[in-house]
C-alpha cells in the first residue's frame, strides 16, 4: 500500500523549478479512451497560458504522462494520480488507489496535492469487525483498501468422554465459550488499533453477535465505533458488508467534519483560540500557533494548495470540509490554535464572512 503520508511530504517540500509540473488526477471508473481525450483537449488548452521558455518542458511532461494512460490498471484501481516533471529536478510519480477521486487536471509551478489531502482525510484508515456465530473477520482498511486482516474462529464445544452433555451444561458452556470468543475478538481489535494508532471502529454482522461485541467492548474502544452495520456476509464472501462498512466509516467521517466545523464556529464566536479566513490561518500556521487547519473544498484552488502545502510541511492535521456553509460564511478556511496568540494587524477570535 502506498505510504501517502510519505509521498505528500515529499510533493509538499518539492523545490519550484522554471519547467512547470503536471498533476493528473483520474476517476477510473471511466473508460480509459475517454480519460486520454479529456488530458489531450485539456492540454492544448491550456499550453497557451505555459510561458514560452516553459513550453518544451510542459510538452515533454505531457508526452511522459502518456506512460498513465497506456497502463492497463486492475479492476480493483479505482483512481489515479500522477505528477509529472522535466527538466534538472524531474519528477514521475504514479499513485493508483483503490479509492474513488475526481478527474481533474492541474499544470503549476508545485505539484496540485489537495486531492491527496481530502482522500486521505476522507478514506484513512479504520478498522471493520465483520462477525457472525461461528467466526469474527477483522479488516484494517486503508484508503478503501484491506491492509490487514484477521480471522478468528469460535472454538467447537468438546464433549466429555464417556457421557453425553445434559442440555443445561450444553447451554452453559456455550455461554461460556461466546464470552470467551467475544474477549478474544476484544483482544485482537485493541492490538490492531493500538499498533496502528486508529480512531475509528466499525462493527458489522449479525446483529446479536455485534450487539453482544459492542456490550463488552471497553470504554476506550467503545468511543471509537463510528457506526454499526447490521448485515451478515453471504457465506464467506464479505465484499458487500465491507462496501456497507466504507459508506458508514465516510458518513461518519462527514458527521466527524460537521463537528470540527462547528467547534471552529464557537471559538470563533466566543474570541477563543481559532481563525478565520486565508491571511489569518497563514499567519498562525507560519508562527507555529495552529493545531488543526480546516478547509473547504469550495475555497479558491490556489488558496487551498498553498495552505494544505504549509500544513503538510508542519505536520498538522487537516479537516476537509465539503460544502459546509458555515465554514464557507468564514471564508472557506479556519485555523483551531493551540494557544492564543496576539500580531500586528488583527485579533485572533475576530470573524471573517
Amino acid at each position: 500500500m502506498i505510504s501517502l503520508r510519505r509521498h505528500l511530504a515529499a510533493l509538499a517540500g518539492l523545490p519550484e523549478t522554471e519547467a512547470p509540473v503536471l498533476s493528473v488526477f483520474l476517476d477510473l471508473r471511466r473508460p480509459m479512451d475517454s480519460l486520454r481525450s479529456s488530458f489531450q483537449m485539456w492540454a492544448s488548452g491550456v499550453r497557451g497560458a505555459v510561458t514560452k521558455g516553459a513550453r518544451g518542458a510542459f510538452d515533454a511532461a505531457r508526452a511522459e504522462m502518456g506512460v498513465v494512460f497506456s497502463q492497463e490498471w486492475p479492476e480493483s484501481v479505482r483512481s489515479v494520480a500522477a505528477y509529472v516533471r522535466v527538466g534538472d529536478a524531474p519528477l514521475l510519480l504514479v499513485m493508483p488507489f483503490h479509492a474513488t477521486m475526481e478527474t481533474h487536471f492541474q499544470v503549476s509551478g508545485t505539484p496540485a496535492i489537495f486531492p491527496l489531502v481530502q482522500l486521505k482525510d476522507r478514506f484513512h484508515r479504520f478498522v471493520a469487525v465483520i462477525c457472525t456465530e461461528e467466526s469474527s473477520r477483522i479488516f484494517e482498511i486503508t484508503l478503501g483498501s484491506i491492509t490487514e486482516q484477521i480471522l478468528a474462529t469460535k472454538a467447537e464445544p468438546q464433549r466429555r468422554v464417556g457421557r453425553e452433555w445434559t442440555r443445561e451444561h450444553y447451554h452453559q458452556r456455550k455461554r461460556e465459550d461466546d464470552r470467551r470468543f467475544v474477549k478474544e475478538q476484544i483482544e485482537i481489535i485493541q492490538n490492531l488499533m493500538a499498533r496502528r494508532g486508529h480512531n475509528h471502529l466499525i462493527l458489522a454482522g449479525h446483529p446479536r453477535c455485534v450487539a453482544a461485541l459492542r456490550g463488552e467492548l471497553p470504554k476506550e474502544l467503545e468511543g471509537r465505533v463510528a457506526d454499526t452495520v447490521f448485515q451478515a456476509p453471504n457465506g464467506q464472501d464479505c465484499s458487500l458488508v465491507l462496501e456497507q462498512a466504507v459508506a458508514a466509516f465516510i458518513e461518519a467521517e462527514e458527521h466527524e467534519s460537521r463537528g470540527v466545523v462547528e467547534r471552529l464556529h464557537q471559538e470563533i464566536c466566543r474570541g477563543g483560540l481559532a481563525v478565520v479566513g486565508v491571511d489569518r490561518v497563514r499567519e498562525v500556521m507560519r508562527m507555529g500557533a495552529a493545531s488543526e487547519l480546516v478547509i473547504s473544498e469550495n475555497l479558491a484552488i490556489a488558496d487551498r494548495e498553498e495552505l494544505v502545502r504549509l500544513a503538510t510541511s508542519l505536520d498538522l492535521a487537516v479537516e476537509v470540509c465539503e460544502n459546509d456553509e458555515v465554514l464557507d460564511d468564514h471564508g472557506g478556511v479556519g485555523c483551531l490554535l493551540r494557544y492564543r496568540v496576539d500580531y500586528p494587524g488583527s485579533q485572533v477570535g475576530d470573524g471573517e464572512g
